[in-house]
């Protein structure tokens, strides 16, 4: 990958993760209509491509910095990963395609279906709403975040881009608005660190 395409690629997929963000349905799945559903599902499985394509994203922004805040947010990358995906795959496609079913049920079947529903996605602690999973994620991304924005600070990065990635903590707690920010936040951070290294290579040629 050209250091072009490596920019763009951090840059581009917070932002088009962001932009799925914000069609993320808000309340419970067992509540939303037939639309809202699909809605769900859609926004879900996007996210579990996109979280692949995120964790490399930060991998790449990583690149070459040598810290002990750098080590703490790669270790954080696959674990991030990981818990993210249980737990957007079982509270949100899981539940999603339930409540997909749920609409084609009437009476009993479908109060059975809702009840299911609502002990998958409320009183599941392992990867439900609530849930080790979502909690362990959280964490992750907060070491990310955070050990990014120290190992950028360290690196020589500028104030507005070590705020920047530290403000994409946000993105801990992902549906919007707060995830939408917070990956804006990490688009922004990626845009302004590989402008800050490239104008750096620039001007080490020029010397030579």
């Amino acid at each position: 990958m050209t250091g072009l395409g490596r920019r763009w690629f951090m840059v581009g997929t917070p932002v088009v993760f962001a932009g799925v963000s914000v069609f993320h349905p808000m309340g419970h799945p067992a509540e939303l209509g037939s639309g809202g559903v699909s809605r769900w599902i859609a926004v879900h499985l996007l996210q579990l491509v996109l979280s692949v394509l995120l964790a490399i994203s930060v991998w790449l922004l990583l690149d070459g910095l040598q810290s002990r805040a750098a080590t703490a947010a790669r270790l954080a990358v696959p674990v991030w990963l990981a818990f993210f995906s249980a737990f957007d795959g079982v509270s949100g496609l899981a539940t999603g395609w339930m409540a997909h079913a749920a609409h084609g049920h009437v009476g009993d079947e479908q109060a059975a279906s809702v009840r299911a529903i609502r002990e998958l996605f409320e009183q599941n602690w392992l990867t439900g709403n609530l849930s080790v999973a979502g909690i362990v994620a959280g964490l992750g991304w907060l070491v990310i975040a955070l050990g990014s924005a120290v190992a950028l600070s360290r690196a020589g990065a500028d104030r507005i881009t070590v705020a920047l990635m530290g403000a994409s903590l946000l993105f801990a707690m992902h549906p919007p608005p707060t995830g939408t920010l917070g990956l804006l936040a990490l688009a922004a951070a990626a845009y302004r660190w590989t402008r800050q290294r490239q104008d750096a290579e620039v001007m080490q040629q020029s010397v030579r």
